[in-house]
């Protein structure tokens, strides 16, 4: 009776475990921009990793780059997770201004490459502008963002995190 229980007891474990796995994206950080993992959040939903320079805080940052996973969102299209988030941008800043840099094309794992960048937010007067990576896994929607303090990205820039981004690979 004991061995059924037990037996029991961890096809139970590894059902939930397996039904908690969450797609997991590699990205390979540029050396010099020296990353550290700064903030690390996660709940049912979702999961939040935030990087910046090592000798840098939330005050001072140059760059910070952001891996959101959504949790068990590949089933929603990812044009209305795009449009959800454009609108969500809308309501915080001035003068948003959202230029795609490229999509897959039919039949390819769905992703959205795109910039972000705006004046001002509507509630300070800070700046940030972004590239942003959307992509759809297997369970989950995966968020990257690169970010600086700037109402404009330099050209290298975002050729330079569109490059790293598009280089990522899942991890199975």
């Amino acid at each position: 009776m004991l061995k059924k229980i037990s037996l029991l007891f961890f096809f139970s474990i590894f059902f939930w475990s397996s039904a908690q796995k969450t797609d997991s994206l590699q990205i390979d950080f540029p050396a010099k921009y020296k990353l550290k993992l700064a903030n690390s959040k996660e709940n049912m939903q979702m999961k939040v990793l935030e990087y910046i320079p090592e000798n840098e805080n939330w005050e001072n940052y140059s760059i910070i780059i952001t891996k959101l996973t959504m949790k068990n969102m590949a089933p929603v299209p990812l044009q209305t997770v795009f449009e959800y988030h454009k609108k969500m941008a809308e309501e915080k800043v001035n003068n948003l201004t959202v230029t795609e840099i490229s999509k897959n094309k039919e039949g390819e794992k769905e992703f959205r490459l795109f910039t972000m960048e705006a004046d001002a937010y509507k509630d300070n007067s800070g700046t940030e502008s972004q590239v942003y990576y959307f992509l759809k896994g297997d369970q989950d929607v995966i968020i990257c963002i690169a970010a600086i303090k700037q109402k404009k990205l330099p050209a290298e820039f975002v050729d330079e995190w569109s490059k790293i981004f598009l280089k990522s690979q899942f991890i199975k």
